[in-house]
C-alpha cells in the first residue's frame, strides 16, 4: 500500500513539473526550477534518501519562501492577472518540506545517511493532524485555483499537485 501511495505522490508531481515547463507564459524559471527542487526532494525522500530529511526540509523551506518573495516583488512578466501558479506552487513546496520531515525512513534506506528517528507514544497525533491540515489547505486551494483558471495546463497543474500533496498526507498518517 505504502508503495503506491509513494508513486500516487511522485506520477502526478513529475505531470505538475511538465505543465509548469508547458506554461509558457504564466510560469517563471524560478517556478519550475522550485517544483524541480521539490520533485527530486520527494523523489530522494521516498526512495534511496540519501539526504537526510531535514536538509530537505531546509531547502525546501527556503526555496518555496523565496518563490513567494520573489513573486510577490517580482511577477512573472508575461503571466496573465489572477493566475495562480505561483501561489499555489509555493504552498506545495512549503508542504513537501514537512512532509517529508513528517514522512516515516524508508525501510531500504542507508542508516548512515538517515537521521535517526524514534517513536513517540501511541498518543501522538500530531503528524497526523499537520497531515491533515496540509491536505485541507492544498485542496482548498486546489477548488480556488480550479474556479479561477481557464487553461487546461493550468487546472491540470493544480490538480496534480493537490493529488501529490494528498498522497503524501496518507503516507504520513499510515
Amino acid at each position: 500500500m505504502s508503495e503506491l501511495l509513494h508513486l500516487g505522490a511522485l506520477v502526478p508531481a513529475a505531470v505538475g513539473v511538465g505543465t509548469l515547463l508547458a506554461m509558457r507564459r504564466d510560469a517563471g524559471r524560478a517556478d519550475v526550477l522550485a517544483a524541480v527542487l521539490m520533485l527530486v526532494g520527494m523523489t530522494d525522500a521516498m526512495t534511496l534518501s540519501f539526504v537526510p530529511p531535514v536538509v530537505w526540509f531546509a531547502a525546501l523551506i527556503a526555496a518555496g519562501l523565496a518563490l513567494a518573495a520573489g513573486r510577490r516583488f517580482s511577477p512573472v512578466a508575461t503571466a496573465r492577472p489572477g493566475t495562480m501558479v505561483s501561489t499555489h506552487l509555493a504552498l506545495g513546496v512549503i508542504s513537501t518540506a514537512a512532509l517529508i520531515l513528517l514522512m516515516p525512513a524508508m525501510p531500504s534506506s542507508t542508516p548512515a545517511l538517515v537521521a535517526p528517528s524514534h517513536e513517540h507514544g501511541a498518543g501522538s497525533t500530531m503528524p497526523q493532524l499537520v497531515g491533515a491540515g496540509l491536505a485541507l489547505s492544498t485542496v482548498a486551494l486546489a477548488v480556488v485555483a480550479l474556479r479561477a483558471e481557464r487553461s487546461w495546463v493550468h487546472r491540470l497543474h493544480h490538480t496534480t499537485m493537490a493529488a501529490s500533496t494528498v498522497a503524501m498526507c496518507a503516507i504520513v498518517a499510515i
